[in-house]
């Protein structure tokens, strides 16, 4: 399931955007726990801004990736039967850190 790292903590400026990939990254992660016993696998690619005909016009972000290194990071996943992956690798670290932000700070944030 293609999600986003915006689906650790939804901005302000695209607070819908971040809360229905939420929504869906919960769902494909709960789906794949219940079906795990069956062999059956799901990995959720929470990538960072992504370069597509879809985005065009919009300023890329810091720690952009490209569609390839996506696919890349997926494949990867697949092989060693990750639940998850991020593309740029480095983005889990930075989520992490922001996820753990307190709220009056993260709103501060220009983000």
């Amino acid at each position: 399931m293609l999600s986003s790292v915006a689906a650790e903590r939804p901005r302000r400026s695209n607070a819908v955007y971040g809360a229905s990939k939420a929504g869906l990254d919960a769902l494909a992660q709960g789906i794949g726990d219940a079906v795990r016993e069956q062999g059956v696998d799901v990995l959720v690619a929470r990538p960072g801004f992504v370069p597509t005909k879809m985005t065009s016009g919009l300023r890329p972000m810091p720690l952009s990736t490209t569609p390839e290194a996506l696919a890349r990071a997926v494949a990867d996943g697949l092989e060693r039967k990750a639940h998850t992956v991020w593309a740029p690798r480095v983005l889990r670290l930075v989520m992490s850190v922001i996820r753990l932000l307190p709220r009056p700070l993260f709103r501060r944030l220009n983000l």
